[in-house]
């Protein structure tokens, strides 16, 4: 029967790490990176770190190189064989978590709605686990909202291997995964070689292992493990290195709500590990939450260990909701309560703090340099790409579209582009930035003015010859540029033409016959002006 809880004499954390040695290593930054105490209304953050042990799985450097050797750490026996994280307090602890607890500040009520993905992508196969599902499992496929949104942490801490649960959140960053503060961060030390699978079964892993590239939570979980109204973490997410996209536009994303009435309909979500469970199967609790009057709420539960950080959806329509409180404590003498934060000010500061966050490149606008103009060379400047070093690509495109193998810094207008001239058009230059673990991002230039002629280069014309009536002339034309240029020949008689006489060469007959010749050669070419270039006169030509 249920009924209204009492501070028991214990409380049995789902926080509060007792921990072994093992080979795993601590990095020291776990715990040397302390920044000075802030407001309790403060945050905290900390780009994790991998251990010596698995950075030797690495093969190259990066952040991909980071993702797959982690992903590689990360086997299904390791998996299945991560801890929860648990502690038992004294009474006298227990008293003192309630003092510490206080209350949670409260202000303008706040929602961002989740993110549904239109096309979902198709999963990994996974292995057969060879395990009937139970009953109380909602026996979800891993391609279903709410499993695929749901997953289990996998961190190391102190030496030793644990596990949390968690849910990706909808963020303007597109790569926020919420979870429960112990599960990041304990004793003033920073978890690391931090992974997130989504849709986790049985060591299975049908989306991937997601790298958590950045922890936060409230400074006053920090530096107080007994503030459990402010037990909330954040994950900013590095990219799958299978995946060329955001964890939340990948998968989808809950929404998340802070300053709502306490007292709701909730459908509690997590992978419950300590007994009588296995931590391998999702599970889902649903009740109507209570306000337990010092920032913290609770519902009927029957979650263990292992179910830290799962979600309580509110408004909850079966695929989709709005996470507004998580599986985080449990007392000893009412174990099947599960508590939560009340989300009120610290959720909606915390949210606030790393929503923008993400794994985009830091990009510039290209500028171009140069003239356009039929035959100029044009020069893109990418400008500054952050973080160094980045790979950038270039597609030059003319009146909009791109011209084809114009993929270079620098780009010679060309007459004619995609069947179509160029005179007129605008030109702009496209460059995309790549860089492994981040996502990729492109950028266009301004457009030029409109694309002018070209010019062409002709020789002047030379003639040779003896000018003698029945002697013949021939015409040097020299070299024009950009070849091939066509070129066309009109001999003249004292600067009038002479019919028919248009080739390089001219019979002189007896009407030039004490006249003067010359040559006049025409150059054209598509997108260019027409060029004419007349040769010197000849001397007085004699009779035969």
């Amino acid at each position: 029967m249920r009924g209204t809880i009492k501070r028991g004499f214990a409380l049995l954390g789902l926080a509060g790490l007792t921990l072994s040695a093992s080979l795993l290593g601590t990095p020291v930054t776990a715990h040397a990176e302390l920044p000075a105490k802030p407001p309790a209304a403060g945050i905290v953050s900390h780009k994790t770190e991998l251990s010596a042990g698995v950075r030797k799985l690495m093969k190259g450097s990066g952040a991909q190189a980071e993702a797959k050797a982690l992903e590689t750490y990360w086997t299904p026996e390791r998996m299945r064989a991560a801890r929860p994280v648990e502690r038992t307090l004294t009474k006298s602890q227990a008293e003192k978590a309630a003092r510490s607890a206080g209350t949670v500040a409260t202000g303008a009520a706040g929602s961002v709605a989740p993110a549904k993905v239109a096309k979902v992508p198709a999963t990994r196969a996974a292995a057969s686990s060879g395990i009937e599902a139970q009953v109380s499992q909602p026996g979800l496929s891993s391609n279903h909202p709410a499993a695929r949104t749901n997953g289990k942490v996998f961190f190391s801490h102190a030496g030793d291997n644990y596990v949390c649960s968690a849910s990706i959140v909808n963020s303007e960053g597109k790569s926020l995964v919420w979870t429960a503060g112990h599960c990041l961060t304990g004793d003033q030390q920073w978890s690391y070689n931090v992974a997130f699978v989504p849709a986790y079964k049985n060591g299975s892993a049908p989306w991937g292992v997601w790298y958590a590239r950045e922890l936060t939570t409230t400074s006053a979980w920090f530096y107080d493990n007994e503030a459990w109204a402010y037990d909330v973490g954040a994950m900013t997410m590095d990219l799958n290195p299978n995946v060329n996209a955001s964890i939340a536009n990948y998968l989808g994303a809950q929404g998340i709500k802070w300053n709502q009435g306490a007292k709701y309909k909730a459908a509690a979500f997590g992978y419950p590990q300590a007994s009588p469970f296995n931590g391998q199967y999702l599970y889902r609790a649903n009740d109507t939450t209570t306000d337990y009057g010092d920032g913290t709420i609770y519902m009927y539960s029957g979650m263990t260990g292992g179910s830290s950080g799962g979600p309580w959806f509110r408004s909850f329509n079966g695929k989709w909701g709005y996470v507004n409180g998580h599986n985080d404590f449990i007392y000893r003498e009412a174990p099947l309560y599960m508590f939560s934060p009340y989300y009120g000010n610290q959720v909606r500061e915390l949210y606030n703090a790393v929503r923008y966050e993400t794994v985009n490149l830091t990009t510039a606008t290209p500028k171009i340099s140069g003239t356009a103009k039929v035959g100029n060379l044009l020069t893109a400047n990418p400008g500054t790409w952050k973080p160094a070093p980045v790979d950038l690509s270039y597609q030059w495109k003319v009146g909009g579209k791109a011209v084809s193998g114009a993929t270079a810094s620098t780009f010679t207008v060309p007459a004619s582009a995609n069947g179509k001239s160029t005179k007129g058009k605008t030109i702009t230059v496209t460059v995309r930035g790549s860089k492994t673990g981040y996502l990729s991002a492109s950028k266009t230039s301004k457009a030029t003015k409109k694309v002018k002629a070209g010019t062409l280069a002709g020789v002047t014309p030379t003639i040779a010859g003896i000018g003698t009536v029945g002697q013949i002339l021939t015409a040097t034309t020299g070299t024009w540029a950009p070849a091939p240029v066509t070129l066309s020949y009109q001999w003249y008689r004292n600067g009038k033409k002479i019919k028919n006489a248009k080739s390089l060469t001219y019979t002189l007959v007896k009407a030039d016959k004490g006249k003067k010749i010359t040559i006049k050669v025409t150059g054209k070419k598509t997108g260019y002006t027409t060029l004419t270039k007349t040769s010197k006169k000849t001397g007085k030509v004699k009779a035969a």
